[in-house]
């Protein structure tokens, strides 16, 4: 029901996918062009270093001989794979004074941008919230200013740690892909399974952190919480609940992962100027359909249709089961 619901509220504010898509290509170019400004030069001497130039032409290999099936190439890749690993680490720690800059500038870049894009996804919060409460159309600029403290006091929290959360589940991945592609015998086999455990992995990581903060944003903006009062509820989910949502969330990524990789596809990557928006769109409107459902409110899906929680008391909870 909740993922019906956030889909029918994703159609029926379509609209709101271009001003997403604009407020994205707006963060986009911001730090596109910071990092043009201050990382230009070493990812330049970096992508042109001989150990790097190794390590894509290894990686393209791999790819090539899992496609068609070269067990031969696939029999030696982890021990290629390894000492071209070595290769680059040691090419690092030989720069170590610039590397160590410019991993600083990276990550400085990497967590404004970060910053940026949760400050439009929680406006955009806001817009679903007030389609959801009274179907209002609220203007973009006016929703974002006047939750401007609102949405930068919770990405100030959020941002840092679920980019320590992310940087972890990939290095898990690759520490997974890395063992089972010792372990099993058969080459081909074992590339295939390393690479769908890591993507089931990776695709797991993302749907607990989104079911772990699901009720953040909700609750600050629906209920007019604290952030710490919202933290506290998130924190308190009921099992029961925290599983569907996991469900839920872990399906949702898994399509928007195929969605947006066969339209990626088939027009020549044309098609993600919808799928993308539009996937963030249908996380938030998850967020809050969940969030309403849980709170027993009643909230609007399209100028006709009203959802309204359904009350059960003892004398009519047995009515709902046919015999």
């Amino acid at each position: 029901m909740i993922f019906k619901n956030a889909f029918h509220l994703t159609i029926d504010n379509f609209a709101l996918n271009y001003k997403l898509l604009l407020y994205k290509a707006a963060v986009w170019v911001i730090t596109f062009a910071l990092s043009m400004a201050f990382l230009y030069a070493p990812i330049v001497t970096l992508l042109n270093s001989r150990p790097m130039a190794e390590l894509v032409q290894l990686l393209g290999d791999f790819v090539k001989a899992l496609t068609s099936g070269d067990t031969a190439f696939l029999s030696t890749f982890a021990d290629s794979f390894q000492v071209s690993m070595g290769e680059l680490v040691a090419y690092l720690q030989r720069n170590t004074p610039s590397i160590v800059l410019f991993a600083l500038g990276l990550l400085v870049i990497l967590l404004i941008s970060r910053f940026l894009d949760g400050i439009g996804n929680f406006t955009f919060g806001c817009l679903i919230d007030n389609r959801l409460s009274s179907y209002a159309k609220t203007p973009f600029m006016v929703t974002c200013i006047g939750n401007l403290s609102k949405s930068a006091l919770w990405q100030i929290v959020y941002v840092p740690v679920t980019f320590v959360y992310d940087v972890c589940s990939v290095f898990l991945c690759y520490g997974v892909f890395l063992i089972l592609i010792n372990i099993i015998s058969v080459e081909l086999i074992a590339s295939a399974a390393a690479l769908m455990v890591s993507a089931t992995l990776l695709l797991a990581a993302q749907a607990l952190k989104l079911t772990i903060f699901n009720d953040v944003v909700p609750a600050i903006v629906a209920d007019k919480m604290r952030l710490r009062d919202a933290l506290k509820r998130a924190f308190s989910c009921k099992a029961q609940r925290f599983g569907s949502l996991f469900s839920i969330y872990l399906v949702t990524v898994l399509l928007i992962m195929c969605v947006n990789v066969l339209f990626a596809v088939a027009t020549f990557g044309a098609g993600l100027l919808i799928t993308i928006p539009m996937s963030y769109l249908m996380m938030t409107c998850i967020q809050f359909v969940s969030y309403y459902d849980d709170t027993h409110k009643k909230y609007f899906l399209g100028e006709d249709n009203i959802v309204r929680p359904k009350e059960r008391t003892n004398e009519n909870f047995y009515d709902d089961f046919e015999l």
